[in-house]
């Protein structure tokens, strides 16, 4: 692909991807990582996120009331998230792509099926001492690997039953670290060239542009519909990255 094809294909990807996530309020990471993997590969993919993603979330994560309480209630789980993200992209150098490909899709598939049913899970707040580090091991892997912020942590998250304001802080911030330590980590692997950077830095304008545009189309739309058929898209497209995947491999 051209470098003024991949140009305008990030844009409108990561315009789509904004306006998701300003109408739903999440989906930035696994919505772009997801169609961008599909035409120009995982570790690519990956690359092109960093700079929308760590924008987005930087406000949303350190700007709310609650950021020292979050920050001393789940640095355990936060700071092991940072630290395994390097061993989870050094897989992108080392193993054969298609692999974590379908890693990702399986990740797109579960958290489809996690939301569309409403599992729920409950956390005791006694038992976050012993699941944060352990939650957070996982989360950095996958983050590594995938790209993907959500699946653990975000369940993970979820389940602590804290205020929805504090929940949303939380995810900001797990959102914007797990952002930085995957562009350290992909930067000393020779992972992230100056010219991936500089069109994911372009691929922040569309996606604020998005976001707006999403502002306004949630308030003519039900949420309820929208998140139904972005929830089904989602599964869809794991599907087709998933079949993709192993048939490269068979």
């Amino acid at each position: 692909m051209s470098d003024y094809a991949l140009l305008i294909t990030t844009g409108v990807v990561f315009l789509s991807a904004g306006c998701i996530k300003g109408i739903v309020g999440f989906g930035l990471p696994l919505v772009a990582v997801g169609i961008m993997t599909a035409i120009v590969g995982l570790p690519t993919a990956i690359a092109l996120l960093l700079v929308p993603a760590f924008v987005t979330n930087l406000w949303q994560g350190f700007a709310g009331a609650h950021t020292a309480i979050l920050l001393r209630r789940f640095w355990t789980m936060f700071l092991p998230t940072v630290i395994f993200i390097w061993p989870g992209t050094l897989a992108l150098s080392r193993v054969n792509v298609n692999y974590l490909s379908a890693l990702l899709a399986v990740l797109l598939i579960l958290y489809a099926i996690f939301t569309l049913t409403h599992a729920q899970f409950s956390v005791p707040q006694h038992m976050e001492k012993r699941l944060n580090p352990i939650m957070g091991t996982f989360s950095g892997l996958l983050a590594g690997l995938t790209g993907a912020f959500t699946v653990p942590g975000v369940v993970y998250l979820q389940s602590t039953q804290m205020p929805r304001e504090q929940l949303v802080q939380a995810m900001g911030i797990l959102f914007t670290l797990s952002t930085i330590g995957l562009a350290l980590s992909m930067g000393s692997q020779n992972l992230l060239s100056k010219e991936l950077g500089l069109v994911s830095l372009a691929a922040v304008v569309p996606t604020m542009i998005g976001m707006v545009l999403g502002g306004q189309i949630r308030k003519r739309i039900s949420e309820r519909t929208f998140r139904l058929v972005f929830l089904y898209a989602l599964a869809l497209l794991g599907f087709y990255i998933l079949v993709r995947s192993v048939t490269a491999l068979v």
